[in-house]
């Protein structure tokens, strides 16, 4: 099954296509970031996303008054989210949005292998999982979330070796920024040398 991520996660919104940039292109651990653009026109409740072993994370271009995130059917996290805040979702739970206000957001598609291999080219324990508190602005994700736009919107710049690099750094900081480990401690920092190592 294909992941929640390009125009299969646009119709997750009913949306006819959303653009999308393969950053890291492995068969079985692809990093995909989406542009997900809803209009006032096509507000209301989204379809459920099948259950799959990935993170969703969602980094908010516009402001947005309301938003509903539903897990197994039901209202879990309802709140507005300021321009640069993001969320983390685990896919492995049945999700689902409520969009009560216009979205404009980049969704990476994390698949929770890559965030294993992460860690294994880190030598450091393997996370549990990564989260956060939903709405925080992150600026480091708002940074790399602009030069993943900026590709995104210029598909001829966006070499192999720029989005892998891209790719790289986004796992990484999650990693180390919102991981945690089995214990809930939150996992160690990743040296520059050590996010090298994926390649």
């Amino acid at each position: 099954m294909q992941g929640a991520y390009g125009d299969l996660l646009g119709r997750y919104f009913e949306l006819p296509c959303a653009p999308a940039l393969v950053m890291l292109p492995a068969p079985t651990t692809p990093f995909v970031a989406t542009r997900i653009t809803c209009l006032p026109d096509q507000l209301g409740m989204k379809q459920e996303i099948p259950p799959q072993d990935a993170f969703a994370v969602t980094l908010h271009l516009a402001g947005v008054s309301h938003h509903e995130l539903w897990v197994r059917g039901r209202p879990s996290v309802v709140r507005g989210y300021a321009p640069g805040a993001i969320s983390i979702v685990d896919l492995r739970d049945e999700v689902a949005s409520y969009l009560g206000s216009p979205l404009d957001a980049l969704h990476f598609y994390v698949p929770r292998a890559l965030v294993d291999a992460v860690t294994d080219a880190a030598g450091l324990a393997r996370v549990s999982g990564i989260a956060c508190m939903p709405g925080l602005v992150d600026p480091v994700m708002e940074n790399l979330g602009a030069a993943v736009l900026a590709l995104l919107e210029r598909p001829q710049r966006a070499s192999s070796a720029t989005s892998e690099h891209l790719a790289i750094a986004i796992c990484a900081h999650l990693v180390h920024r919102f991981g945690s480990t089995a214990d809930g401690d939150a996992a160690a920092s990743l040296a520059p040398r050590h996010s090298r190592c994926m390649h």
